[in-house]
C-alpha cells in the first residue's frame, strides 16, 4: 500500500500528457504543483496565501507557474487557454504556516463543483482530505456525501482511505467518462 501523496502522484501520471493543462487549487507550498510541472503539464496555481505563491516559485521557478492569489473558492473566475486535464486540490492549512487559516467546507464544495465544470471530458479531479482536524473532518464527510451522489454515467468516483488509522488523510478521485 502507498501513502495518499504517492498514490496521488501515480495517478495523475496516469492521467496527464506534457502539455496538458492543470491546475493546483490549494497551492501551499508547491510540491504538488512541481510534480505535475516535472511531468510537462502547464501549471496554475491558486492561493489565497501569498507565502505559499513565494514558495511555489521559488520552488518551481516563475516561467513554470501561473500563480494566482485568490481562493480556490473563486476557480471559476480563472480564465485558461483550454480545458484543465487535472485539477488537484491538498486540503487544510499550508504545511509551516499558520494552523488557523484552513480550507473550510463551504468554499471547498462550491470549488469542486465548479471544478467538473471547468473541467475536460476525460479529465480528472483529485482531492486530498486530511480529517485530523475537525474542519478538515467535516470537509471530508461533505466531500464524500456530495461526490457519492456524481452521476455515474458522467463520472467515476473513488475514495481510497486506510481503515484502520482513525482520521488519517485519505484521497478522493473523480474521473470523467468520455461522452
Amino acid at each position: 500500500m502507498k501513502p495518499h501523496l504517492e498514490l496521488a502522484h501515480d495517478l495523475w501520471r496516469s492521467r496527464v500528457l506534457p502539455g496538458d493543462l492543470a491546475i493546483d487549487a490549494t497551492l501551499g507550498n508547491g510540491h504538488d504543483a512541481l510534480f505535475l510541472s516535472e511531468l510537462g503539464c502547464k501549471v496554475v496555481g491558486m492561493d489565497i496565501q501569498e507565502a505559499a505563491l513565494a514558495k511555489a516559485k521559488e520552488r518551481i521557478g516563475e516561467d513554470k507557474i501561473e500563480l494566482h492569489l485568490r481562493s480556490h473558492a473563486e476557480i471559476g473566475s480563472l480564465i485558461l487557454p483550454k480545458k484543465p486535464k487535472l485539477i488537484v486540490y491538498n486540503l487544510g492549512y499550508l504545511p509551516g504556516g499558520n494552523k488557523e487559516i484552513t480550507t473550510v467546507t463551504e468554499s471547498t464544495l462550491s470549488s469542486a463543483q465548479d471544478s467538473l465544470d471547468l473541467l475536460n471530458c476525460t479529465g480528472a479531479l483529485s482531492i486530498t482530505c486530511y480529517p485530523g482536524h475537525d474542519e478538515g473532518l467535516k470537509e471530508e464527510e461533505a466531500l464524500i456525501k456530495w461526490a457519492s451522489q456524481l452521476d455515474p454515467k458522467q463520472w467515476s468516483v473513488c475514495h481510497y482511505r486506510w481503515l484502520n488509522r482513525l482520521r488519517a488523510p485519505s484521497l478522493l478521485w473523480i474521473c470523467g467518462l468520455l461522452p
